[in-house]
């Protein structure tokens, strides 16, 4: 019998892909997805691991690489789709899931022609994935996304800082008469004086920008105890992007 799960992403299945054999618990199918180069060529993808779904080639390796962390095709060849997988429950899940996977092959498209995979379109690998949207989400509410891109990428910041300074000497959250983490300045009016630092206490946003930093911390950390693993499985660099860790 059918999963139920699988019927119900069969009902919504798009124009884009046209089944060729389904099981029990698990589809097969060509995609043609739109805006890509293979919208008149296809893939050949099985999808399985109902009822949260992911998808992979039939054959991997024939036209993406069977593994690449940087291309988001996980160890088991099978591809990240997301932070977290959908559980396919109705209609509205079901369409939620082909739109991944439609962006999914759309990155790919993107991925293959230029080596690199859209920026705007990824978290980090692993476990760093969570801290990465918590911190995102955090550079919007507080107007910096471009500063915490920056810093993400190395480049130097408050955020990165290895100096500044989080905790008291009793583990405590300094928030009272040190500076503002981001190095705000207060002009000061009297006559040949120089501006001043602002106070956290005296910066309503301070527990972002702390968390901010924290998270940041944890991202980074979290990342590099993905590639180690990765390293551990015995993945090699496909040499496909410009840009991978396994190079190094």
């Amino acid at each position: 019998m059918t999963e139920p799960s699988v019927q119900a992403l069969l009902a919504r299945c798009p124009a884009w892909f046209t089944v060729t054999g389904t099981t029990a618990g698990s589809v097969e199918g060509i995609a043609y997805p739109p805006g890509t180069r293979w919208k008149a060529t296809g893939v050949a993808l099985r999808i399985i691991n109902f009822p949260q779904p992911t998808a992979a080639e039939q054959v991997p390796g024939t036209i993406f690489p069977a593994r690449c962390p940087e291309r988001h095709i996980q160890h088991d060849q099978t591809f990240c789709l997301g932070l977290r997988y959908l559980t396919i429950t109705g209609p509205d899940s079901a369409d939620q899931w082909w739109v991944q996977l439609e962006q999914f092959l759309k990155c790919q498209s993107v991925a293959e022609a230029a080596k690199v995979w859209p920026p705007a379109h990824a978290l980090d690998h692993g476990a760093a994935g969570t801290f990465h949207e918590r911190a995102l989400a955090i550079s919007r509410e507080l107007g910096i996304e471009e500063e915490y891109a920056a810093a993400r990428l190395d480049e130097p910041s408050w955020i990165t800082d290895p100096k500044l300074r989080l905790l008291d000497k009793s583990d405590g959250p300094i928030n009272g008469r040190a500076p503002c983490p981001r190095g705000c300045r207060r002009r000061c009016m009297t006559k040949g004086r120089s501006s001043r630092p602002i106070l956290r206490r005296a910066c309503e946003h301070r527990a972002l920008f702390l968390e901010l930093v924290v998270l940041e911390r944890k991202r980074r950390s979290a990342l590099a105890e993905y590639w180690k693993w990765v390293r551990s499985q015995g993945t090699l660099c496909c040499g496909r992007m410009l840009s991978c860790e396994l190079k190094k």
